[in-house]
């Protein structure tokens, strides 16, 4: 399920919603929208967001400007995709030449769907093929009124759809489980006031869709040896996204083999997550001098924002009760894991450059 926060204007608010874990950031050129942003706040937000979170994408959201135009803006501010959210013929998505995808207002009231179909059948671009909202006259999107989510059902079993329309923290698990559709996106639902992201609320909105569907509890237990190939299977998936990340494929998390890893349980004491009896985490430590070295917190990709990486480092935290501090380190561009461990309780103290491309921040805690 893809997770789109639609809206950008700071670094703030994509800092935060990249770390809570959002897949798309959208940044809305319309100028009579509460949330328009000019192309150098844009650009600068953008730039940042590609050096240091690659795999979120870029999406510019236009209303009724030439393909020319919109082509212009998005290689200025370094955009991947447009979303045309105005009253744009199907020819301007063709001239886009893939690059963009089209936002579809619906009334509730008959007819329905047609319009709708006649773009979606298209089928242009990538993923996703179009994006689902209310229809609120004379306006176009980020108005917080609910979509037709029969509708969105219906077209979410035919092409990727992106559902958007009144979603909040509070009604997006529903969505989720009525529709089930390609992503959803959101803009007024997770503000404090209008163009203000409420980072608390994005991270409300993330984890309700994430858990959405997924009720099974979560248990944490120590780990024994015949779980370690699952483990290290689990440690190889989860760790390829950072590979991408840091574009180097030679991490020791990928590379670690098996009769490495049954080496390192004899030092270490690891810990696993345990969702509906099937392993989606785990994390490993030991102590050494009263601090506990923390390392390789792994949450499987389809899992992630539930919660399962706060449970694992609370739980070796208490494993490792006599510590006086807790250690542990990520890349300088995992922002969903320097959110995750700010957000525990730890500090950066220091940062190690590892080659041209790696940067590892060094983050502690002082169990006091």
């Amino acid at each position: 399920m893809k997770i789109k926060i639609c809206g950008i204007m700071s670094m703030e608010a994509a800092l935060a919603a990249v770390g809570a874990g959002a897949d798309l950031l959208g940044f809305n050129f319309y100028p009579q929208s509460p949330r328009f942003i000019d192309r150098s706040a844009c650009a600068a937000i953008c730039s940042e967001m590609a050096r240091l979170a690659p795999q979120v994408k870029r999406v510019g959201v236009f209303v009724n400007l030439p393909p020319a135009e919109v082509k212009e803006i998005m290689a200025d501010c370094g955009l991947q995709l447009a979303q045309l959210s105005g009253e744009e013929p199907l020819a301007d998505l063709q001239a886009l030449e893939g690059l963009a995808f089209k936002a579809v207002r619906c009334s509730t009231e008959p007819p329905r769907g047609s319009q709708v179909e006649a773009f979606f059948d298209a089928r242009h671009g990538q993923a996703p093929v179009g994006l689902l909202d209310a229809s609120v006259p004379g306006q176009f999107g980020g108005t917080g009124k609910t979509a037709d989510w029969a509708l969105a059902a219906r077209l979410a079993g035919q092409v990727p759809l992106l559902l958007a329309g009144g979603l909040t923290p509070e009604n997006v698990a529903a969505a989720v489980q009525r529709v089930r559709p390609w992503g959803v996106d959101v803009a007024s639902g997770v503000e404090s006031a209008p163009g203000r992201k409420d980072p608390a609320r994005i991270r409300r909105f993330i984890q309700n869709v994430r858990t959405a569907g997924f009720s099974e509890d979560i248990s944490i237990e120590i780990a024994r040896r015949e779980d370690l190939p699952e483990i290290l299977e689990l440690q190889k998936r989860a760790y390829h996204s950072e590979a991408v990340l840091n574009h180097d494929f030679s991490i020791p998390p990928l590379l670690q083999t098996q009769e490495q890893i049954e080496q390192e349980f004899t030092r270490r004491t690891f810990l696993k997550a345990l969702q509906g009896g099937r392993l989606v985490g785990s994390v490993r430590a030991d102590l050494k001098e009263a601090t506990c070295f923390i390392g390789r917190v792994i949450v499987h990709p389809q899992r992630q924002n539930l919660g399962i990486g706060t449970r694992l480092l609370n739980a070796v935290e208490g494993h490792f009760a006599q510590a006086r501090r807790y250690e542990l380190f990520t890349s300088e561009r995992s922002l969903r894991n320097l959110y995750l461990y700010q957000k525990l309780g730890y500090r950066i103290f220091r940062q190690e450059k590892l080659n041209e491309a790696v940067t590892l921040v060094y983050l502690e805690k002082k169990n006091e």
